[in-house]
């Protein structure tokens, strides 16, 4: 059975204690206020990925000669790799510092071994280098934006019924601060357990830990490295 936008707006108003559960129900103009605070509240989680539950893979292709990727609705990247002949090879991330501020030659096209991810309007850019030398596939597991939602979507095609229920309590008290009630307790009680939920069980991150041997040939970048091997080590 559908569970849809125009009911959790409604149910939301009920939880307020704005409308009545008994007696009233929601007007056409406090349902499509009610619409447009939940869309809100789904742009907000650009803002706080720890509330967004899901993690997302995405595929595309690098091109020759080309460094920058625009990714739609990506906030956080966790994992990029690119491959090669069937075989998966990882990379290494660069925060801004070190990618754009330190040494390197800026025209080698190779390996896309270094990676670097910057938020922009609408998703992020993936910085790349080497630049690309040929098209390679490439995948990325990260967070991404929630959609929007329209006053009949059916809510439980792209969301869980747990996460439409913490939806609705969460309507529910922005609901209360927009039309100048006082939060009832126990929404907001619920409200902090869904909270403590999501953070703790539904997007929890690899922690887990890689050793790098101190015995390993740590090659710096170097003009023969570059002009002859473009990239390429043992």
């Amino acid at each position: 059975m559908a569970y849809t936008t125009r009911e959790l707006v409604t149910n939301a108003f009920y939880l307020a204690n704005i409308v009545s559960r008994d007696f009233e129900t929601p007007t056409g103009a406090q349902i499509t206020n009610g619409v447009s605070i939940v869309n809100d509240l789904l742009a907000d989680k650009t803002a706080n990925s720890s509330m967004i539950p899901y993690s997302t893979q995405y595929t595309t292709t690098a091109i020759a000669g080309t460094a920058e990727y625009f990714i739609p609705n990506l906030i956080y990247a966790e994992t990029f790799t690119f491959s090669k002949d069937n075989v998966r090879y990882q990379t290494t991330y660069q925060g801004r510092k070190k990618f754009f501020g330190s040494f390197r030659v800026t025209d080698v096209q190779s390996l896309p071994f270094n990676y670097h991810f910057e938020r922009k309007l609408g998703g992020s850019t993936l910085y790349l280098y080497f630049i690309p030398d040929e098209n390679y596939p490439l995948e990325i597991w990260g967070e991404f934006a929630l959609a929007s939602v329209t006053i009949d979507q059916d809510l439980e095609l792209t969301l869980d019924r747990f996460y439409i229920n913490y939806m609705k309590y969460e309507t529910a008290v922005r609901m209360c601060l927009e039309y100048g009630y006082m939060v009832p307790q126990a929404v907001q009680n619920q409200l902090d357990e869904y909270y403590r939920w999501i953070n703790a069980r539904t997007n929890t991150m690899d922690l887990s830990q890689g050793k790098l041997s101190t015995l390993q040939n740590q090659q710096g970048i170097n003009w023969a490295w570059v002009n002859l091997a473009r990239g390429w080590t043992a």
